[in-house]
């Protein structure tokens, strides 16, 4: 009990060390400083000589900084172990046990969920960072979601994917009691290529009380969700709905329900995500993943009834099942998969939007780009990665992912492969005619999923509303690719399950 008395003390040590020196706000007074100097350097407007008296001035203040970081660094680590090399020579604690704690998977966790506690109970204060550039100041607020420390905590769960599967199995056995009430019976997964209205669909169900689901409250440790919970619920905090980072309208709170189901099979499936693709899953099969999966949807109802829910049948959105719908049956024969699709030009239209969108937002912030890659989202942006339907992607016409050609090949890929698979298990659910008419769409799914309680779903119909159809220039897309989309479509229009 001594090292982990130990290793606590060297943390909090550590922590108000942090807070007393001020070192978060110094390095990003630093980052903003950095900035300026660019700015100065890259002005028109400034003479030599003012940018020369300007950088001077800011390379004094950087000097001065960056001996506070350095000391205050130092201080905050020294500082604590003196204390621990202290109580070992009264005999108190062996520091070799310390460090052993310390690097162990059990308490990183715990230490990083009490440095997020800390964080969260001192109130945070907005700050304004004012620059002098050619003379005039220019004001930038710093605005992010995720402070340092969040930033940590994630990049924590990202990187212990080993451990949390160890911890899982503990979690498995404190909550086995309560987790063998729930079955997987009956699950439901919504997938297709991103766009299609997958996330409304999910929302819809995730609505009804008959229904369990993963939350963005599941982040980052989704491997380990009811432990997560556990942990968490002392700083939570009721945080107002905001836009996604889609920019599409939706709102989202972190109650709301998200696809984070992929980041259980990017843990086990590693071989099939190659640096440029993905490859589709065939008949495979692996006993340690199928116990894990099955636990952790288990797991997943229970935490929503803990949270109040009534749901007890398990619902997914995951775009990527695409890639592997004849396994998810093979899995689980009783399953329902829901896979919708939309008019193919302005879904494409849509999807090229997207990619656009993201390859900016991870530009301006890498960890955008690594909370998506982590969570297993290779839809769009730097992380994009399509699936290798048929070997369709080394055969494409347009190399070119800026280009609307690349998606209709995509999309053309994508379910002309579902489609080859005749199989009666995969609903296909025309999108447009869905939001045209949602009473029916949503009676149509009722029936199809055999809902307990089918007026909870047809009340969803008033958030459904049918997306304005634009008109896409397609000169420079061949009359070949065109041809082939619309028999793909119209395929597809005869399967709708609408």
């Amino acid at each position: 009990m001594s090292h982990w008395i130990g290793a606590t003390l060297f943390v909090v040590g550590f922590l108000i060390l942090v807070q007393r020196f001020q070192l978060v706000e110094k390095s990003k007074e630093t980052t903003a400083i950095g900035s300026s100097c660019l700015d100065v350097i890259r002005s028109s407007e400034l003479s030599e000589e003012e940018k020369e008296s300007l950088l001077q001035k800011n390379a004094k203040h950087l000097f001065g900084l960056f001996f506070i970081l350095a000391f205050g660094g130092i201080a905050s680590v020294v500082l604590p172990l003196g204390l621990l090399w202290l109580g070992e020579q009264l005999g108190w604690l062996s520091l070799d046990a310390v460090f052993k704690t310390l690097l162990s998977p059990v308490f990183l966790i715990i230490s990083t969920v009490l440095a997020v506690i800390v964080l969260f109970l001192k109130p945070r204060q907005a700050q304004t960072t004012q620059q002098q550039s050619g003379g005039e100041a220019s004001g930038r607020v710093q605005a992010s979601n995720f402070s340092g420390l969040d930033r940590a905590l994630y990049y924590l769960a990202f990187n212990t994917s080993t451990a949390q599967i160890a911890l899982a199995d503990m979690e498995d056995s404190m909550f086995s009691k309560e987790l063998s009430s729930f079955s997987t019976e009956r699950s439901i997964f919504i997938t297709a290529l991103p766009r299609a209205g997958t996330t409304l669909l999910l929302e819809c169900f995730a609505s009804t009380p008959e229904f369990a689901t993963h939350c963005y409250r599941d982040m980052p440790f989704v491997l380990i969700p009811c432990l997560w919970d556990r942990f968490s619920k002392s700083f939570q905090k009721t945080v107002e709905s905001q836009e996604r980072a889609h920019g599409d309208g939706m709102q989202v709170t972190p109650d709301s329900p998200e696809a984070l189901e992929e980041v259980v099979w990017k843990t086990f499936w590693k071989r099939h995500y190659h640096k440029d693709r993905i490859i589709p899953w065939d008949n495979e099969r692996d006993e340690e993943f199928e116990e894990f999966f099955s636990s952790h949807m288990r797991k997943i109802i229970l935490l929503r009834k803990q949270q109040g829910a009534e749901g007890s049948r398990y619902v997914s959105k995951n775009n990527l099942n695409i890639a592997r719908t004849m396994m998810l049956n093979q899995l689980f024969p009783d399953s329902i998969i829901i896979i919708p699709f939309r008019d193919p030009l302005n879904h494409t239209a849509s999807l090229l939007k997207q990619h656009r969108n993201f390859l900016r937002i991870h530009q301006e912030d890498s960890f955008a780009s690594d909370y998506m890659r982590a969570i297993g989202h290779y839809d769009f942006g730097q992380n994009l990665r399509p699936v290798d339907f048929d070997a369709w992607f080394d055969q494409r016409q347009s190399k070119d992912t800026d280009s609307l050609a690349f998606w209709l090949e995509y999309w053309v890929a994508s379910y002309k492969h579902l489609l080859a698979q005749e199989s009666n298990f995969l609903n296909f659910l025309n999108y447009d005619a869905f939001c045209e008419h949602p009473e029916n769409g949503l009676r149509v799914l009722a029936d199809i999923v055999d809902s307990s309680n089918p007026e909870a779903l047809m009340a969803s119909a008033t958030r459904i509303h049918h997306p304005r159809p634009k008109e896409i220039d397609t000169s420079a897309i061949s009359s070949s690719l065109l041809e082939e989309v619309n028999f793909v479509y119209a395929q597809l229009k005869d399967k709708s399950i609408n």
